[in-house]
């Protein structure tokens, strides 16, 4: 998979740059070079790519700082080469809340657009153009876009989060097909754009469906039942038995009374590969514990912000369950109730 490298922080926030964002400051030096525009022009264009990103990173970091006004944590900022995401720990509980949220960041690029208003030259000038564009854009009722959250708060108001959510998906859906009938014929950019819109929207529906659906449901209705552990010094191939012959998917690596990690059969497997001899020297998934009587929601949420960790369930201090994002997954195809 493609990385990302950190660039710094902001307000105690990782801001983090997609190396994809690279590839596309060098396509944007290419462009101007076969352009034959000169260094100076090739060098104020980049400089206006910057200057443009840099104004997303204060978008982005204006949810950050009003979503951690109502207690909720932003994991970091990324930069792609189609924008800016905050990674938000949830969505705000309260429509108003989300609103709140996804409002200012809009508002910080007219803020911008403003300010640069009263500074001379055609630099300065299509800064101001391009925030306000920025701004406009992001209101576009269609998620992953502001306006997306934004149409979500108002009519969630009105009629429960999940109806409201599934309203402002299937918009954001129609608004995929707009872009991509546009960007074919326009520019091609709608359409990556309009992959990233259809995404989103689905993305944002089945949070809320799986949020809905686990709401007040204790982990340990939908955790997988398991007896068996193993600890750091018995050998892969022990551990390859147990997976076979219980038919468990997941083997808890406990280390006197702790549970320290989680065996997976992929791991197993990638161990033999590597011929290592015990599962110490076997990378491994983290182990999240929780008790029986949690909320799944809050596991859900700590799987979110931890895709490769695997929650163990813990009663009397030991193991007697696992939950998985794809277990998740599995509960809430099972239980939702328009399913049932």
């Amino acid at each position: 998979m493609w990385k990302s490298l950190r660039l710094g922080s902001l307000a105690g926030i990782p801001i983090r740059i997609h190396v994809t964002f690279v590839f596309f400051l060098a396509w944007v030096a290419m462009s101007y070079s076969l352009r034959g525009v000169g260094a100076s022009a090739t060098f104020e264009g980049i400089a206006l790519v910057l200057c443009v990103f840099a104004a997303i990173v204060v978008h982005e970091l204006g949810h950050a700082l009003v979503a951690r006004r109502y207690g909720i944590h932003t994991r970091e900022i990324l930069l792609l080469p189609i924008g800016g995401v905050a990674s938000l720990e949830r969505i705000p509980e309260k429509p108003s809340q989300e609103l709140a949220v996804a409002l200012v960041g809009p508002a910080i690029n007219l803020a911008i657009a403003q300010a640069l208003y009263f500074v001379p030259g055609a630099f300065a000038l299509q800064l101001l153009y391009i925030n306000i564009g920025l701004a406009l854009f992001n209101l576009i009722p269609a998620f992953p876009m502001d306006g997306g959250r934004v149409l979500r708060s108002v009519l969630a108001m009105r009629m429960g989060n999940e109806r409201a959510t599934d309203i402002a998906a299937q918009l954001g859906k129609v608004f995929a097909v707009v872009f991509v009938a546009i960007g074919l014929v326009w520019n091609i950019w709608l359409v990556v754009i309009a992959f990233v819109v259809w995404i989103g929207a689905r993305h944002e529906a089945t949070m809320v469906e799986m949020r809905s659906t686990i709401h007040d449901v204790p982990v340990s209705e939908a955790m997988n039942r398991m007896i068996d552990v193993v600890t750091p010094d018995e050998s892969l191939n022990e551990a390859a038995r147990l997976l076979v012959t219980t038919g468990q998917m997941q083997l808890p690596i406990v280390d006197h009374g702790e549970t320290v990690g989680v065996l997976t059969k992929t791991d197993v497997a990638e161990g033999i590969r590597h011929n290592r001899a015990t599962i110490a020297d076997t990378p491994h998934h983290r182990a999240i514990s929780v008790a029986p009587s949690a909320p799944l929601e809050g596991v859900f949420d700590r799987l979110a912000h931890d895709p490769d960790a695997i929650a163990v369930v813990i009663d009397r201090g030991m193991p007697i369950g696992v939950v998985t994002a794809d277990q998740l997954a599995t509960f809430v195809a099972l239980h939702h109730p328009s399913r049932s």
